[in-house]
């Protein structure tokens, strides 16, 4: 039988528009195992090589203070946020 930490987080993401102030306002609300952890919001202005990547507008929780490069799909941000929110035994508090 597999262990409490083996088991795999499901991220769901659910489509919202984004006031960014910009032209960048499609986004999706990440949600781990229920819980809303971020929203992403697809780069629509910026320069012409950063065009249609993912950004991690807001995190919360453990993922409040993480910066990452924008991603290029949002399988490659949802394999990231899943690797993220795996639990860390070390720093787990009981």
């Amino acid at each position: 039988m597999a262990g409490p930490h083996n088991v795999e987080t499901l991220v769901v993401l659910q489509p919202i528009a984004v006031d960014t102030d910009s032209s960048d306002c499609k986004g999706m609300l990440v949600l781990a195992n229920g819980m809303l952890v971020a929203v992403l919001v697809q780069l629509n202005h910026s320069e012409e090589k950063q065009k249609g990547r993912w950004f991690i507008e807001a995190g919360f929780g453990r993922l409040r203070d993480l910066r990452q490069r924008p991603f290029d799909t949002l399988d490659d941000a949802t394999r990231w946020l899943r690797q993220q929110m795996k639990p860390n035994v070390v720093n787990r508090q009981s």
